[in-house]
């Protein structure tokens, strides 16, 4: 057989080999075979292997599939009275809940339509005398002036966000940061006490 025949097969039988190891780490386990041999007389270039495999470490077992952890449940937060309403009943009829998120920070838990939760947002908040400067609907917005503890008047962002079953009222001092939470309390007490009733009109 000619020199360029016997390379032909040598290729071949190369990549049926590679062909044949179809995990990263089957090579381990792969049986081995004794070199090519060539007839005496055959006129060729010495053989070595181009691509030696190395040694490699034994792979570790994974751990565990990582488990995420469940988020902590919202919290109802006693009013200044001490009282704790029923969260899924005020849910149900459309009243806002004082709550609170995982952290202790006070928010507000609203069940209800969009549109109808917004406009008795502000008319709660004329009622109880909160200055808004400005409403953005499109990001779910309103814009505040709020005194704090010190009487220092600041700007605040009040947000409503969509929540699992129901909308909540969260205030912060800007897009990153929450508000003080005596005057996110403070604030959502006072829009729980004057939130209007169902169709009542301002």
């Amino acid at each position: 057989m000619p020199v360029r025949g016997l390379a032909g097969l040598l290729v071949v039988a190369l990549m049926a080999g590679c062909s044949s190891l179809r995990g990263p780490d089957e090579y381990r386990t792969a049986r081995e075979v004794p070199p090519l041999a060539l007839p005496a007389n055959a006129e060729t270039r010495p053989i070595k292997p181009l691509y030696a495999i190395p040694p490699g470490p034994v792979p570790q077992t994974w751990p565990k599939k990582f488990v995420v952890p469940a988020p902590k449940p919202l919290v109802v937060a006693a009013d200044s009275n001490g009282d704790k309403p029923a969260a899924s009943a005020a849910a149900v009829a459309d009243r806002p809940v004082l709550t609170q998120d995982g952290n202790g920070y006070p928010l507000v838990s609203i069940g209800g339509d969009f549109n109808a939760i917004w406009d008795r947002l502000e008319e709660a908040l004329r009622a109880s005398g909160i200055k808004v400067e400005d409403r953005d609907q499109r990001v779910a917005m309103y814009y505040l002036r709020l005194d704090d503890s010190a009487g220092k008047n600041s700007a605040y962002q009040l947000r409503v966000a969509r929540a699992q079953s129901a909308y909540t009222l969260t205030l912060q001092a800007d897009g990153d940061t929450l508000a003080p939470q005596e005057t996110s309390r403070s604030l959502f007490e006072a829009i729980v006490k004057h939130w209007p009733e169902a169709g009542a009109r301002p």
